[in-house]
């Protein structure tokens, strides 16, 4: 049915790829194709794009989480005319002012949408820093990519539950636990597990710690996420 390759992490899976601080990764859906976030630096994804057989010019739509650096920093190498944008609505004038220079179609978002046959949007989340996920159809169940989860791990993947209407198969991307105990992240994988997720995969600004802690708690259940992980959709 598809399949998510994940371009642009701090971490790789392959020696002939470049790490950096950020994310991207590519969703094969059918045969549409989405570009989830761009990472910081379009030297690592333009390079990590081209080593994986990635064609960042034949993306039907370009998702981004939330406007920070790190996962929109690279976004003059992913655009292309015929373009889609997908962006929460509270994005900058500026960024706004950009795509339509650019002539390209726009979705701003605000509540879950589907905008595209299994492709939805949880809707901008949060109050600070809003930001946005993707939830996936897949032939095993739903997948719910982050991009930072700033709103909270925990409340994305609730929303994202209710929105999927049954547990999720598999949440990937950043979990932004840096800071937090390894109490507290206990805490969270109890929370996702009791929402009934099957399988985890962070990374990012997940930290290590919290991924090695992580990875514990879901220990068989664990996926292990870098530059050059291809996942099954």
């Amino acid at each position: 049915m598809g399949q998510i390759t994940v371009i642009y992490d701090n971490r790789i899976a392959r020696d002939d790829l470049y790490p950096g601080w950020g994310f991207s990764a590519l969703v094969e859906l059918g045969g549409t194709r989405l570009l989830f976030d761009t990472g910081a630096d379009k030297i690592v994804l333009e390079h990590n794009a081209a080593a994986l057989g990635v064609d960042l010019e034949t993306t039907d739509y370009l998702f981004l989480s939330h406007e920070h650096c790190d996962h929109v920093g690279a976004i003059s190498s992913a655009l292309h005319p015929g373009l889609t944008v997908v962006y929460p609505d509270s994005f900058s004038s500026g960024f706004k002012k950009r795509i339509a220079d650019e002539k390209l179609d726009g979705i701003p978002v605000n509540s879950p949408v589907e905008f595209h046959p299994g492709l939805r949007s949880t809707g901008g989340l949060g109050k600070g820093i809003v930001e946005q996920s993707l939830i996936v159809e897949g032939e095993d169940g739903p997948i719910l990519i982050t991009g930072c989860a700033h709103p909270g791990i925990v409340n994305i993947a609730r929303v994202a539950t209710e929105l999927a209407g049954g547990p999720l198969r598999l949440v990937i991307g950043g979990f932004h636990p840096l800071a937090k105990s390894e109490a507290e992240v206990q805490m969270i994988a109890a929370q996702l597990k009791d929402l009934g997720i099957r399988q985890l995969g962070p990374c990012h600004c997940t930290g290590e710690r919290a991924i090695a802690i992580l990875s514990e708690e879901f220990k068989g259940a664990f996926v292990p996420v870098k530059a050059g992980t291809r996942i099954p959709i």
